[in-house]
């Protein structure tokens, strides 16, 4: 059955490869455009007192930047772009520094706020995090959060803020900006900044050293581009569910605020039909989905799922299902909530550049990044390959490359393994810094210690002095199958050599693979990868500034299917390896296999994969392309670990739907939704690798770490599944 275009449901996984819309700035906040920075829910920063706090320190930091006001007092210092948090904290901290400015505001003064439900309750969140200039903010239902923020700036503050007007362009020529904005429709609230003309439809123009864009992305509406969509009863937001009482509303969406809509306006008394295109919720709060539940079961909302409206009439909606067919229910009101979305066409006219978008500096870098990494692994695991082949421009580094230090000889491996083992230790200092929690100090202090102590110092300065053939060492602490060197003793062995030796060898890497990893994937999960592991520990600190880019979605989880199929390659390239290495049999045909398996296994996987593109794609796929999608080590403690790792991470109903955990994931592991259906996220239904960066950058301390998961999984905690046969329920119409 061919389900319409409409009601396909949209992939997380996005054409930019897991890159959420955001505009690209750097630390200080500023964009591609030099002198335009953005704050706020623009810059992701969706929480209302960090985006207050957030806007003003940016604005601080453009003030010191300045050094004072301009001397031409028709230029404004800074234009500021939105009078939410965000701009209202800027423009506290530029009136404290006496600089000149103008809030440009295309609606009202906390217009999304002002929006939210009818005593909806406003959490001053993160508590740790304090209000800037002596900025009212505490815990209060909205009404009276934006009656005091108004009296402050009416008698406190005086900032100058200009409305209803919205900016249409803003182009830099010189060291200033020309800033065209437009006259709203409701008049003007004047400020002495504005031109003479202040009819609305009028074009105003200003002269600003500096643009902050604080314009928040939920003004930006998503809609369903249907007939009769802008009909006077057709609304995109809940203000008051006592309006709707005794009249019948339908509410398209299937996020907290559609079903919260729908519940509060059938607790006052309205006949309501929610329409979700989705088979089931998947992302509710816990509360929301018991109160739909509830509601459903007594016939106040009624519920129909996979079905999306394509008519919208004075009295009537036309829906179609799955299957094609259209029925028209009744609609005295009809209430979308289906989301927002970025003001693109805003940012494209100032000139933003987003951070997924490709153009010719991120190009070269990611080539040159893509070089450098080849250049590297090629030099380490000493292959003979361009350009240190014979005959290639640098075929002679690899022999300069070689020093006798007395008790080893020094080569391409070892220079390579130190350097990438000061790379671990540098970058691990910069993330110890950057994560103010003591269990990702210790976290980062484990990395730089395994690595420089046991992935160096041991098997490649201490080794050497003690047995032949160092190497081997690695088998204690690169398990297999992520060496499979770590379970076999070819091909060094010969019948002459020391049997007893390498089957000691051998018993380590199985204890290490079979004893060792099973014994700590059931306390710690797959936490081998993110405290221990060689690999992981690049990606953690070199890479964790690219972590934001995992692929999400279904078509990124699937592909976590080819790690699997790495280890099953694994085990047949181990045995035939094993085979010829103990020479149960002779025959060349067997020994031909054994190196062309041997051969392509460590080209393939050991080389382009686990080594080459697996650092190469960091800028652009994130730092766990290898560890994610393609690590046999990580595929088999994925398979031990569902079946009895305990360790969990739990959320409690506190979720404010940020998205800080989904997104600094490095997995691409959309854990809001697990916070906010308050589904525990465990090995059984997801790659996590129990990190803990989602629980270091929660504003609300929501996730917590658990080893007391239950022994029986349920994959669908969270979801509300209910019949395509909706359209026969009894209405309670």
């Amino acid at each position: 059955m061919r389900v319409p275009d409409i009601l396909k449901v949209e992939l997380e996984f996005s054409p930019k490869l897991g890159v959420r819309d955001l505009p690209r700035i750097d630390r200080h906040h500023q964009s591609n455009v030099r002198g335009l920075y953005i704050v706020g829910d623009l810059a992701d920063a969706p929480i209302i007192k960090v985006a207050l706090r957030q806007g003003h320190d940016v604005a601080q930091h453009i003030a010191d930047e300045l050094g004072g006001p301009s001397a031409d007092p028709d230029v404004l210092d800074v234009l500021i772009v939105g009078a939410g948090p965000a701009g209202i904290g800027a423009g506290l901290a530029l009136e404290a520094r006496g600089l000149r400015f103008l809030i440009v505001e295309r609606d009202a003064p906390f217009a999304t706020i002002q929006n939210f439900p009818k005593h909806k309750l406003i959490f001053s969140e993160p508590p740790d995090l304090a209000n800037p200039g002596n900025f009212w903010f505490q815990d209060a239902p909205k009404e009276e959060l934006v009656e005091r923020w108004n009296q402050a700036l009416d008698e406190e503050h005086a900032l100058p803020i200009q409305q209803p007007e919205e900016v249409i362009s803003a182009r830099r020529q010189g060291d200033r900006f020309t800033v065209s904005t437009k006259v709203g429709s409701a008049g003007l609230q004047r400020h002495p900044h504005a031109a003479a003309s202040a009819a609305p439809d009028a074009e105003n123009r200003y002269q600003a050293r500096r643009v902050l864009v604080a314009a928040g992305k939920r003004g930006q509406l998503k809609r369903l581009d249907i007939p009769g969509e802008s009909l006077p009863h057709v609304l995109h937001c809940l203000k008051d569910p006592k309006v709707h009482a005794g009249r019948q509303v339908v509410v398209v969406g299937g996020g907290d605020s559609a079903v919260e809509a729908a519940t509060s306006i059938a607790d006052e008394g309205g006949s309501v039909l929610l329409s979700y295109r989705g088979a089931g919720f998947h992302r509710l709060k816990k509360r929301n989905l018991a109160r739909l539940e509830a509601a459903r079961e007594a016939g106040r909302v009624t519920v129909v799922t996979e079905t999306a409206p394509v008519a919208i009439g004075p009295q009537t909606v036309t829906l179609r299902g799955a299957d094609g067919s259209t029925r028209d229910v009744p609609a005295d009101d009809v209430l979308v909530l289906i989301g927002t979305r970025m003001p693109l066409e805003l940012l494209k006219r100032l000139g933003v550049r987003m951070q997924g978008e490709m153009d010719a500096a991120r190009a070269l870098w990611l080539v040159a990044f893509a070089a450098i990494t080849w250049l590297f692994y090629v030099l380490k695991q000493k292959r003979d390959l361009f350009p240190f082949g014979e005959g290639d421009p640098l075929a002679g580094l690899p022999a300069a490359l070689h020093l006798d230090l007395g008790f080893r000889t020094a080569d391409g491996g070892f220079w390579g393994t130190a350097l990438y083992s000061l790379i671990i230790v540098v970058f691990g200092i910069r993330g110890y810094r950057r994560y103010p929690d003591r269990v990702q100090k210790r976290r980062y202090l484990s990395l730089m210690t395994f690595q420089a102590l046991f992935l160096f110092g041991i098997p490649e300065l201490l080794a050497p002095l003690i047995i032949d053939r160092p190497w081997k060492f690695y088998a204690l602490t690169v398990p297999w199958p992520l060496s499979i060197w770590s379970l076999v003793d070819a091909p060094s062995w010969t019948p002459d050599g020391d049997r007893t030796t390498a089957l000691l060898w051998m018993g380590a890497g199985a204890f290490s693979a079979f004893v060792a990893i099973p014994l700590y994937v059931r306390r710690n999960g797959e936490r081998f990868c993110s405290y221990l592991c060689g690999c992981g520990g690049l990606a953690e600190t070199l890479g964790d500034f690219w972590r934001h880019l995992a692929p999400r979605g279904r078509s990124a989880r699937s592909a976590e299917r080819f790690g699997r199929a790495i280890l099953l390659l694994a085990v047949p390239v181990t045995l035939l390896i094993l085979n010829d290495a103990w020479a149960f049999f002779a025959q060349d045909a067997l020994y031909q296999t054994t190196a062309f398996a041997q051969h392509w296994y460590g080209l393939m996987v050991d080389f382009w994969l686990a080594s080459v593109l697996g650092v190469a794609l960091y800028p652009y796929l994130g730092n766990r392309v290898w560890c994610r999608f393609f690590c046999p080590l990580r595929a088999w403690m994925e398979a031990l670990s569902k079946r009895f790792s305990r360790i969990t991470i739990r959320a409690d109903d506190r979720c404010i739907g940020c998205g800080e955990c989904t997104r600094y994931c490095q997995m691409g592991i959309d854990v809001q939704r697990f916070a906010q259906t308050g589904t525990l996220l465990h090995n059984g239904n997801s790659a996590c690798i129990q990190c803990g960066i989602c629980i270091q950058v929660c504003p609300m301390d929501v996730l917590s770490i658990d080893r007391n998961r239950p022994v029986t999984l349920n994959l669908d905690e969270g979801l509300l599944a209910l019949p395509k046969a909706a359209w026969e329920q009894d209405s309670p119409r």
